[in-house]
């Protein structure tokens, strides 16, 4: 009797846990989507450091930190940024496999240091890059964010040096067959990028 009520006791903690967990990521992605990107980090970053074994806070923390350095002029803040990332992204390898999510993240965090400064990175990281797209599509073939972000990396090298568009546009195109088909049940798994492969194909169309 005595283990039965501690079992139940256990099972209602892991219930309530499991509940908290997704309020409070729910309440981090809410913030982000209304813009409020300090308040949505810090909310991954706290939710981060309770999971031990769970890589998607660590995931979002990094995601969230590199697609607003993308915007962010000051180059100080890029830094806090960049390297608030790539903290949560080697967080996140601890915690799982390596999977193709997490190496989009990291190419991602690549791609930001090019733009920051095209000449010096541009030669250093675009290599580094290419392998990271090419190890994602390995592993998950069917992954729509891998296909899509290795071509719109592969759109800006090609636009930059005056190459053909098509085989891009095309790979575009397979991605948002791929972001129709893709499924994970998983809560707060990965689920971005869709309408911007629409516009992008959108944009290579014109």
């Amino acid at each position: 009797m005595k283990a039965l009520i501690i079992l139940l006791l256990v099972t209602a903690a892991e219930v309530i846990s499991a509940q908290t967990y997704q309020e409070v990521m729910q309440k981090g992605m809410q913030q982000w989507e209304e813009g409020n990107i300090e308040s949505a980090s810090a909310i991954f970053e706290r939710v981060a450091a309770a999971e031990q074994e769970n890589w998607l806070p660590d995931y979002y923390l990094g995601l969230v930190n590199t697609t607003e350095a993308f915007n962010t002029k000051d180059k100080k803040k890029v830094e806090a940024q960049l390297k608030k990332a790539e903290g949560a992204l080697q967080s996140a390898l601890l915690k799982t496999e390596e999977n193709a999510e997490l190496l989009v993240l990291e190419a991602l965090i690549y791609t930001v240091k090019i733009m920051q400064n095209p000449m010096t990175n541009g030669q250093k990281y675009m290599p580094k890059i290419n392998e990271i797209y090419t190890k994602a599509e390995k592993l998950e073939p069917k992954n729509p964010r891998v296909k899509f972000e290795k071509a719109q990396f592969a759109m800006g090298s090609a636009k930059f040096f005056g190459n053909d568009l098509a085989p891009i546009c095309k790979d575009i195109e397979t991605s948002i067959v791929l972001f129709e088909e893709f499924e994970n049940d998983t809560p707060f798994y990965p689920n971005w990028g869709k309408d911007q492969a629409i516009k992008a194909l959108e944009s290579c169309q014109q």
